[in-house]
């Protein structure tokens, strides 16, 4: 792989993580899921590019190294926030039983399943 291939892993690793955060919605989980996938993929590109760093197809250079922890860092932040909302939307779901949450006044939800007790799961 040369250079100019292996910038294209990058660039598309960068693009991804843009277009993840650009598609994050946490309330809709659908869209979380796409952000997952994107962010996967970026996972990936990354992954190849680093491999021709370390394999020396493409020249390490100081820049280059910050670049790489930069776009590391994307990802990680990325990814928590994502994990974060999917664990949010699990608990969600256990806490009312599948069904789709209704919430009060006070934004607490209406009904919980039977058995759940709120100041255990709140």
């Amino acid at each position: 792989m040369t250079e100019a291939p292996a910038s294209v892993h990058l660039d598309r690793a960068r693009s991804g993580i843009r277009e993840a955060l650009a598609a994050w919605n946490a309330a809709d989980l659908s869209r979380v899921e796409k952000c997952c996938q994107l962010l996967s993929t970026a996972v990936g590109d990354l992954r190849v590019f680093e491999s021709a760093v370390l394999s020396g197809e493409v020249p390490a250079s100081d820049d280059l190294c910050s670049t790489l922890t930069a776009v590391k860092q994307e990802v990680v932040e990325a990814t928590r926030v994502v994990d974060a909302c999917v664990a949010f939307h699990r608990g969600l779901a256990a806490r009312t039983g599948g069904a789709p949450p209704v919430y009060n006044a006070e934004g607490c939800i209406a009904e919980e399943s039977d058995g759940l007790e709120s100041e255990v799961h709140a």
